[in-house]
């Protein structure tokens, strides 16, 4: 009867938005790559909007794709080894715990931010296409008063496309505009 009551009100905190108790909060895309995978970027960000964060906390490991109760959606996530360290976060792993999913860990560094609004970012790939709502986080290890979050929703964002500079088109129109000139000042002479 016990694990009911919890469950009824972890559904009853997530639904009504009272599951974000803490200074940082998880974005995700996901971009279809074709052959059935899926591109996630992740982008975790200090923005300290519960007020809770004071300089010299910070965080140990990382779940993200977080499942209380059962497997992680993200059983088959790759992360990008590219990416690495992340912060100070320099193995992909597992949490081997009540906290299923990808994990960030260091043996020994915590990420500690400098300001708010700073962000660490990595990516991976996945046969799973997350929803917003489907995918969880945690960070199972603070210091200095950091407030530990356990199972807190991340929010899925479009994918972020870098600014493509438009050809110059108005470059190319006067530029054949001078030479259509040059043209048709040779065929004057």
């Amino acid at each position: 009867m016990h694990w009911l009551i919890q469950s009824f009100l972890f559904v009853l905190a997530l639904s009504t938005g009272l599951a974000q108790a803490t200074p940082l909060k998880l974005d995700y895309s996901v971009e279809d790559v074709g052959a059935g995978l899926f591109n996630y970027e992740f982008y975790l960000t200090l923005d300290s909007n519960d007020g809770s964060w004071a300089p010299g906390q910070g965080w140990g490991w990382l779940v993200f794709g977080d499942a209380q109760f059962a497997a992680t959606p993200l059983t088959d996530f790759v992360g990008d080894p590219n990416d690495l360290p992340i912060g100070p976060w320099t193995v992909y792993g597992n949490s081997f715990g009540a906290h299923n999913g990808p994990t960030l860990q260091s043996v020994v560094d915590y990420w500690v931010p400098n300001f708010v609004g700073e962000t660490l970012n990595w990516s991976g790939t996945s046969t799973a296409d997350l929803l917003d709502g489907d995918l969880l986080f945690s960070t199972l290890v603070s210091i200095d008063g950091g407030v530990r979050a356990d199972f807190e929703v991340a929010t899925r964002i479009p994918p972020i496309v870098a600014d493509v500079p438009e050809p110059s088109s108005l470059g190319l129109i006067g530029l054949g505009l001078v030479g259509l000139t040059f043209i048709r000042g040779r065929r004057a002479r």
